[in-house]
């Protein structure tokens, strides 16, 4: 069990321990969840959307037109993302 004390401003430091088991690194994003047992802190991958969109577009002004329709070129990308995303939990 870890214990930790409630701060002026409600601020709580998670113990070292948790904080290497989980990789967690300061200015990381954590969500804060209520549960039947308390709250319920998980870790969050924040990503601007601006810039993500602006990749994308210099991606594709350099893409060569795919013959492939629609659905084919979204399940390769929802693959490639869910690919992204196990690659950072590891």
């Amino acid at each position: 069990m870890s214990l930790v004390t409630v701060k002026p401003k409600f601020q709580v430091t998670i113990p070292a321990r948790l904080r290497e088991q989980i990789a967690l690194q300061e200015g990381d994003v954590l969500d804060a969840v209520l549960v039947q047992e308390g709250i319920l802190l998980r870790p969050k991958v924040v990503i601007d959307k601006h810039a993500v969109a602006d990749q994308l577009k210099a991606v594709f002004a350099k893409a060569p037109i795919d013959p492939r329709n629609e659905s084919a070129i979204m399940q390769e990308a929802i693959g490639d993302i869910a690919a992204y995303r196990a690659s950072k939990r590891d």
